[in-house]
């Protein structure tokens, strides 16, 4: 049994950490389908960037209209709004 405390800002920058990573596979992989269809790297920069810009606004949104966790430490919550 581990002696270490549960920290939960250790597994949340563990879960951003992987999401980072899924963002980068999945331009990846958007970048490499429209090359096959003839869409060059530079070329597809402009609409996957827009894509991105778009996600970005929409997790702003959510997290502008929901509350932070009922159990997080005051400064936490400070920081949420």
């Amino acid at each position: 049994m581990s002696t270490e405390q549960h920290d939960p800002y250790v597994e949340e920058l563990t879960r951003i950490s992987q999401h980072q990573s899924d963002a980068v596979t999945a331009r990846i992989t958007v970048v490499e389908a429209l090359a096959l269809a003839g869409v060059s790297a530079a070329q597809a920069n402009e609409p996957v960037s827009k894509l991105e810009a778009g996600a970005v606004a929409g997790a702003h949104t959510w997290i502008s209209e929901n509350s932070p966790p009922h159990d997080a430490e005051h400064a936490f919550q400070k920081g949420w709004f």
